[in-house]
């Protein structure tokens, strides 16, 4: 379980220490291991424990839905808003479902919701 507080902590030390990942954003096995002791080290996440394993495994994720805003943006006519997502309304649904079904169906967690990560990465 990761709470948005938890992810919020994650991304903040990565942007930190983005140098360390090169252009590609990846990072060395130490890397890793530094960011996990700082997720223990800061208020206690909940749920799990924050481990090598989870870190990297939330930090593929967290790139990955960067990616998927990026590109909607890039490709798809449909402009990313911080607070309202995709924004879609009824007459901007039939662009939105070609959209999904031809290029990417994660677009559909950013209909009409933000992504508090996006600005940071």
């Amino acid at each position: 379980v990761w709470l948005l507080a938890d992810e919020t902590r994650l991304v903040d030390y990565i942007v930190d220490k983005h140098s360390k990942g090169g252009d590609g954003m990846n990072f060395m096995k130490t890397f890793w291991t530094n960011t996990t002791l700082h997720m223990v080290a800061g208020p206690v996440p909940k749920g799990a424990p924050k481990t090598y394993n989870s870190c990297q495994s939330k930090w593929a994720l967290i790139l990955k839905m960067y990616k998927v805003i990026n590109k909607m943006n890039d490709t798809s006519g449909l402009l990313y808003n911080m607070e309202k997502g995709a924004n879609i309304d009824d007459g901007g649904e039939t662009m939105r479902a070609d959209y999904i079904s031809v290029c990417n169906p994660d677009v559909r967690a950013f209909k009409n919701k933000g992504w508090p990560h996006f600005q940071k990465l």
